[in-house]
């Protein structure tokens, strides 16, 4: 995971400012446990005493995005969150009840590149692959219960 200093030092490289508003989203972002959305994240900087702007906060996640520190993951219902992004190459399972996002590696999709790139002429640059499904909570959660002896 990168540092604070690593990723404004970034900023600096792309000739982007170092404003006070992004460090303390970057600094947020870091403390974050898990997926968070950018809404959460903006109820959390609230909390400081000169919290940044709606805009400016949605612009530097989506920086944030582009220079590879975070990671948008995708939801079923159209809501994003944002995890940080892994050193390695990753893909992600979201729940599509809680919102619960996991990693997992592995990615073979030569031959289906290989194809789309015999199809289409592209030269395929990159890809994004996320799956969705019913995380282990909230299966057992919605398991229907069994009384004993099969009396209802």
């Amino acid at each position: 995971m990168l540092a604070e200093a690593e990723i404004l030092e970034r900023l600096q490289e792309l000739g982007l400012r170092v404003t006070q508003p992004r460090r303390l989203i970057v600094r947020s972002v870091l403390s974050q446990n898990g997926p968070f959305s950018a809404e959460e994240l903006l109820s959390q900087l609230h909390q400081s005493t000169s919290p940044p702007g709606r805009a400016t906060v949605f612009r530097t996640l989506d920086l944030l995005v582009e220079i590879g520190v975070l990671d948008r993951v995708h939801h079923p219902s159209g809501l994003h969150r944002y995890v940080l992004a892994g050193v390695d190459h990753h893909h992600h399972v979201v729940c599509s009840q809680c919102g619960a996002v996991a990693d997992f590696n592995g990615c073979n999709v030569e031959e289906l590149i290989a194809a789309a790139v015999s199809q289409t002429g592209f030269q395929i640059n990159g890809h994004w692959l996320e799956l969705f499904g019913i995380c282990a909570t909230c299966q057992q959660a919605s398991a229907p219960t069994r009384s004993p002896a099969g009396l209802p």
